[in-house]
Order: C-alpha cells, then structure tokens, then sequence
C-alpha cells in the first residue's frame, strides 16, 4: 500500500470521526435527563422570532454545517487523488505500449 493511500484513508477516517463526534457532542446536549418532561414555553405555543428565543432553545447548526463541508471536500480531495494516480498508471502503460510499437 503506498503512501498516497495510507494518507488518504487517514485523512477520511479522520473526517469521519470528526463529523460522528460533532452530530454526538450536540445530541448530548440536546437531550434531557431521563425522567424529566421537558416544560413547553411559549415558543412553542406561537410565532417567535429567533433572536427572542433564550439561547438554549436555539439550534446551533453551525458545527453541523462545518463538518458537512470538512467531510464533502475531505471525500473531493480523495477522489481527486485516486484519479490523479489511475491516470498517471494509464499514462505509464501507454509509454510502455509506444516503446513496445516503436520496438517493433
């Protein structure tokens, strides 16, 4: 296994853990002790906007956003190098093949 593809899986194992650890970290925070009823405000009973809202009822979808992004160009650049090195093995097999005619 060359060094290009440890690189690579590294990197992607990497964005993976840290997408799976924001979405965790967040959900932990959002839920509520067992047994605890959660109490309805009146943001739930009719329109407010979101800048009156307390700050604990306001859903952060920033880190969620962030790590979308992470993983997306994450799985971009490792495409992108796998088809960099595909091409470069077909370029050297069509030099191989060039000689061999040319041998001919």
């Amino acid at each position: 296994m060359s060094i290009v593809t440890r690189m690579a899986r590294t990197l992607v194992f990497m964005l993976v853990l840290l997408g799976s650890g924001a979405a965790a970290m967040h959900a932990q925070s959002v839920q509520t002790a067992p047994g605890e009823a959660r109490q309805t405000t009146a943001a739930q009973d009719e329109y407010v906007p979101i800048d009156q809202l307390p700050d604990s009822e306001k859903l952060p979808a920033a880190p969620f956003l962030i790590s979308a992004y992470v993983i997306v160009w994450g799985v971009l650049l490792v495409y992108v190098l796998s088809l960099w090195r595909r091409l470069g093995r077909v370029e050297a097999e069509l030099r191989e093949a060039r000689r061999a005619v040319d041998a001919r």
